[in-house]
């Protein structure tokens, strides 16, 4: 291992979705403090190199850009941090044991975590119809706007942008909504033929995961900027279908968790890893392309109400912090 510093060498993007966000270093320090908790878990003697490295995560932070937003008032972050610290508590508890791997909900997982996530089911289910209907009015803002569209996309394209001509590697973790504007700037990068991206059509994204993305829901796609190529994935002619994906990204890890009214019994699997697989090669395998379904999410807010969709229960997947601290060792070298 060298004396440098590990953001000199690589750095995680945070991409937030939609709805109302805490101003920029408030949101990072949150996600940071979600994130950097849990890989510690994981990370061994290798924790000081991710805690004590300030640079390592940065923000692609876009709320702004929306001419509506104000930030959430400093009571209801206060709320959010003691929420968060709640949810590392059964991490640390509970430690891998808290994710559902490919054997499902077993009768020890249902004994530890069952009422809670039929109580996150009910809840978000109920809500379900409202809540999707506001996430997709703001993003069709997204689709109708161009300039806002630019405004949304410019932190995550100027932040890769500088990160590869630094010669550094890229990890993008992406929200909600948030992913499909990840999508968007990544499929501009591997596909359109302006200067500004097609310089960098050789620069690789080394991991994008995607926590509580409804990629897979067609009306979602309808608003997304590639969209239109999004809708040819299934056509007979393969040059046709590698235009809609993603070809510039190593590995993506998806990960949702049970009650989640955003992706809900969305099957990305089904809908892109399984196409990715047959166009773009045996680079994009089943350890490279990841959809991990079903999870358990403990976050809360602060009134006691689950909410499965929350980033900050994402962010300690024990799954998550297992696969990224293994890929920022291999980066460190």
């Amino acid at each position: 291992m060298s004396g440098r510093l590990l953001s000199d060498k690589v750095r995680i993007i945070l991409v937030h979705g939609m709805a109302s966000k805490p101003d920029e270093s408030r949101l990072l320090n949150l996600w940071s403090e979600a994130l950097v908790g849990s890989l510690e878990l994981d990370a061994g003697r290798f924790a000081a190199r991710i805690r004590d490295d300030e640079a390592l995560i940065e923000s692609a932070y876009w709320a702004d850009a929306v001419p509506d937003h104000l930030p959430d008032l400093p009571g209801a972050v206060q709320g959010m941090r003691g929420s968060l610290e709640k949810a590392l508590a059964v991490r640390r508890k509970y430690g891998d044991a808290m994710h559902i791997d490919e054997d499902g909900w077993t009768s020890e997982r249902v004994r530890r975590f069952g009422a809670d996530v039929i109580e996150a089911l009910s809840m978000s289910l109920s809500v379900r119809a409202e809540a999707f209907s506001e996430h997709l009015w703001e993003l069709q803002r997204y689709h109708v706007d161009s300039g806002i569209a630019d405004r949304i996309r410019r932190p995550l394209e100027d932040a890769l942008r500088a990160c590869w001509d630094a010669g550094r590697s890229a990890i993008v973790l992406a929200h909600s909504l948030g992913a499909a504007v990840a999508y968007d700037v990544l499929w501009r990068f591997a596909h359109r033929g302006e200067a500004e991206f097609r310089r960098y059509r050789r620069h690789t994204v080394e991991l994008l995961i995607s926590m509580g993305a409804p990629l897979a829901d067609p009306t979602i796609q309808d608003v997304m900027l590639s969209g239109r190529w999004l809708r040819e994935r299934k056509a007979a002619n393969v040059a046709r279908r590698r235009r809609a994906w993603l070809t510039n990204v190593r590995r993506w890890d998806n990960y949702s968790a049970i009650g989640d009214y955003v992706c809900h019994d969305l099957d990305m699997e089904k809908e892109f890893f399984v196409g990715m697989r047959k166009d773009l090669g045996t680079r994009h395998g089943r350890r490279e392309l990841r959809d991990f379904r079903g999870l358990f999410n403990p976050y809360r807010e602060p009134d006691g109400s689950p909410n499965p969709h929350k980033v900050f229960g994402y962010l300690i997947q024990p799954m998550l912090a297992s696969r990224l601290c293994r890929l920022l060792k291999k980066l460190d070298g």
